[in-house]
């Protein structure tokens, strides 16, 4: 006790005084840094640390039975301890120091998330209370060298790009899965950081940087869907740990540029590209791949809209149409994922989404002939494709929407050019001479049949 309280001075040091460089960010490192005190200056101490450290080790060695999880968190206190003192009790300063307690904070979190913990069966109280031990030194030496780093640019990058490396090495060779996703939320964190600082060391503006934290988060949505482990039912928890990782980086992509609607559309595009990505992930449920592509089609579509009010794009269809696309084709991919899928489910959003803000426009305002002819041959497009592919929803609103849009024009362009897209539709449709009433027969039988 006496020997481990005779280090405190040093400990103080090397823990406390790395503080002083919240005060002078980026402006060089305080004098209190560069030279520890004379109290705290004494090599003696090493020599006591390295004494306490070699019989520890002894003792973990000679009752371990050669088994890692137990000799490790015996080992890395004293370890941790003597790396910490070594600088400060000879004489050295910043950044030496700064260093020292950076290598601490790997040493401690590497030893734990590499060595496995005692088993839960295993009455091994003192092994648990020296994993804690470890973590909380590992805590306080990392904590000291973040600040001490913010004395200059290049450290700070230094630590941070560090500090990645340890999460990722935690996340993919953790022995347990807690250690894996702590490793994970780390090097995400981490990682968004060291962006974000390189982006200020550049003098770059925050919305530029935010396409950096974006691309942190669509790698996370990589490592997600491609790893192999990830795949496994039992890593469900890690993977929606990295999953979720990549969606908070995409969110605080979003708050970094939200006073540029360019960059914001942008960032908006590159992420619904992701999630294509990251719906397409093996293993996935069928209901998070739906909710996955409708939040592809949510982004690209507020991208574009974004884009077209920026550029002053006065044209309504320059808004509704990209919607009806995109919906079109999250309905195809659900119908052949889902044939039994009604047709309405698949088609409704986007044909409503296509036809309906048109109509409007076209039935309220004096609008262009070219507008009212694309309308009706877009409508008997659609019923045509209905028809022929035995879906209810395209004969029923191509069919409303050829009506209407077909009286309306009667009254507007005249009967000779709306007779051009009737008559087609009576040929697709293999108008006869057959009585009405069989018509109408069939028709009935026929909607009654479609999906």
């Amino acid at each position: 006790a006496l020997a481990v309280f005779s280090l405190a001075p040093a400990l103080e040091v090397a823990l406390v005084e790395p503080y002083r460089a919240l005060k002078r960010v980026w402006q060089g490192p305080p004098p209190e840094l560069l030279a520890p005190p004379a109290d705290a200056v004494d090599p003696t101490h090493v020599l006591t640390a390295l004494l306490l450290t070699l019989t520890a080790a002894l003792a973990a060695v000679g009752l371990s039975g050669g088994r890692r999880s137990r000799a490790v968190p015996v080992v890395l206190p004293g370890a941790a301890v003597t790396l910490l003192i070594t600088p400060t009790a000879l004489g050295h300063g910043w950044p030496v120091s700064v260093l020292a307690a950076l290598s601490v904070f790997t040493i401690s979190m590497l030893g734990l998330a590499l060595s496995p913990p005692p088993p839960i069966a295993e009455r091994a109280r003192s092994l648990r209370t020296a994993r804690v031990l470890v973590f909380v030194i590992g805590l306080a030496g990392g904590g000291a060298g973040l600040l001490g780093s913010l004395a200059t640019r290049e450290l700070t990058l230094f630590t941070l790009g560090g500090a990645v490396g340890v999460g990722v090495v935690a996340a993919l060779y953790g022995t347990t899965q807690r250690a894996r996703i702590l490793g994970w939320l780390f090097a995400s964190l981490t990682a968004q950081l060291f962006v974000l600082v390189v982006g200020l060391v550049a003098g770059l503006a925050a919305v530029w940087s935010a396409f950096g934290v974006l691309a942190v988060g669509a790698a996370l949505q990589v490592f997600a869907a491609t790893l192999p482990r990830l795949r496994r039912p039992e890593a469900r928890r890690e993977a929606a740990t990295v999953e979720w990782s990549g969606f908070a980086a995409a969110l605080i992509a979003l708050a970094l540029a939200f006073d540029s609607p360019r960059h914001i559309a942008a960032l908006l595009a590159a992420w619904g590209a992701v999630l294509g990505v990251a719906a397409a992930r093996p293993g996935r449920q069928p209901v998070e791949r739906r909710i996955l592509f409708w939040a592809v089609v949510f982004c690209e579509i507020v991208a574009w809209w974004i884009l077209m009010r920026v550029a002053d794009v006065a044209l309504p269809e320059a808004y509704t149409l990209p919607f009806a696309a995109l919906a079109l084709l999250v309905g195809v991919l659900e119908l052949r994922q889902r044939p039994d899928l009604s047709s309405w489910v698949a088609y409704g959003p986007a044909l409503v989404a296509a036809f309906v803000p048109t109509l409007a426009i076209v039935l309220a305002t004096d609008s262009s002939m070219l507008r009212q002819v694309l309308l009706l041959l877009g409508a008997v497009a659609v019923l045509i494709f209905g028809t022929t592919s035995q879906q209810q929803a395209p004969v029923i609103v191509g069919a409303t929407v050829t009506a209407i849009a077909a009286v309306h024009a009667l009254f507007s362009l005249g009967p000779w050019l709306v007779l051009i897209p009737v008559g087609l539709v009576l040929l697709i449709l293999g108008a006869s001479n057959e009585r009405r009433r069989r018509a109408q027969d069939r028709l009935q039988t026929a909607l009654r049949g479609m999906r």
